[in-house]
């Protein structure tokens, strides 16, 4: 995996969540890029998966209910708090060979389509995602 896919799926694992009576609706698909949200996602019939290179365009993820998908990687949000319009979460993460259990991450709400990835260590380096109309 390069090391453009393995960054966007680690911050892609505790970024979303499903839709709560007074929560957010993560529900789609979320690239990093939204100039190239068709080069990331593709659409059969009614089931969207993510392109074979779509780490080369900056890659991203796609939610459905309680699960992020990604390129590589699969997440299944086990907790979630939003408050102040910030939203921690804890899934529980898997590829199609190893279980790579729990991971904690906090996103900053910036409306209906944005979010930005809030590094504990480094908040000054947070990670923008955008959501896809397909």
């Amino acid at each position: 995996m390069s090391g453009s896919a393995a960054r966007t799926l680690i911050v892609a694992v505790g970024m979303l969540m499903s839709v709560s009576a007074n929560g957010f609706d993560w529900n789609g698909a979320w690239s990093a890029d939204d100039r190239n949200c068709e080069k990331v996602f593709v659409k059969k019939i009614i089931k969207l998966s993510m392109t074979r290179n779509s780490g080369v365009f900056g890659g991203g993820f796609i939610v459905e209910g309680h699960q992020i998908r990604g390129q590589a990687k699969a997440c299944k949000i086990t907790n979630r708090k939003e408050e102040g319009g910030v939203l921690h979460l804890i899934a529980s993460c898997t590829t199609d060979i190893a279980l790579l259990g729990t991971q904690q991450v906090s996103a900053k709400i910036e409306d209906d389509n944005r979010l930005t990835r809030i590094h504990p260590w480094f908040p000054e380096m947070g990670t923008s995602f955008f959501r896809c109309k397909l």
